[in-house]
């Protein structure tokens, strides 16, 4: 019988867990980075226990900016947590251009009654997850088929993005090719 250490066993249930989430989410992630001042072991639970706002810009449904931020700010919460202005800042844009983590954190959302517009079937996301003006984590992904503000499908993305905004720390960050507890 081969003894498996406890920090592979760990790795091993935490890749699988992280897999059948994704599996699990409505939509995709096609890129994701993190910034060298994101610290992992401080930040991974917050999407867990502590309040999020989300700064916003863009909208793609025909209903108001600030129903749709209400919207998206109630969705990225964990259950039983009440969004608030002075949580931590989660930076989403809908349907933008391309952009990178290099300045999104720098812009802030958008407020008013106008309303937003369909860009077609697909809804795109640049998101980040913001400290002051800098970035520590940053994902581009997209949805289709979404039916409207309230289809549970867009809930469920937002929040697994979030999610995807504060990941594990790494095992061992200084060797990106190293499998093995002892490297």
């Amino acid at each position: 019988m081969v003894r498996v250490s406890p920090p592979i066993r760990t790795s091993g249930v935490m890749f699988s867990l992280a897999l059948l989430l994704g599996a699990c989410s409505p939509g995709r992630i096609d890129y994701q980075h993190t910034e060298s001042p994101y610290d992992a072991f401080q930040d991974h639970w917050v999407p867990f226990t502590r309040p999020m706002h989300a700064d916003i810009t863009g909208n793609p449904f025909p209903i108001p900016q600030d129903d749709f931020n209400k919207i998206v700010n109630a969705a990225i919460q964990a259950k039983g947590i009440a969004p608030s202005p002075n949580g931590y800042r989660v930076r989403m844009i809908f349907n933008g251009a391309p952009t990178n983590g290099n300045y999104i954190c720098e812009e802030t959302g958008q407020t008013g009654d106008t309303a937003g517009h369909s860009l077609g079937s697909r809804i795109t996301v640049s998101a980040a997850y913001c400290r002051g003006s800098d970035t520590m984590t940053f994902l581009q992904g997209s949805v289709d088929d979404i039916s409207g503000p309230d289809d549970p499908r867009l809930q469920q993305y937002l929040r697994f993005v979030t999610t995807q905004l504060f990941p594990l720390p790494e095992a061992n960050p200084g060797d990106q090719n190293c499998f093995m507890a002892n490297c």
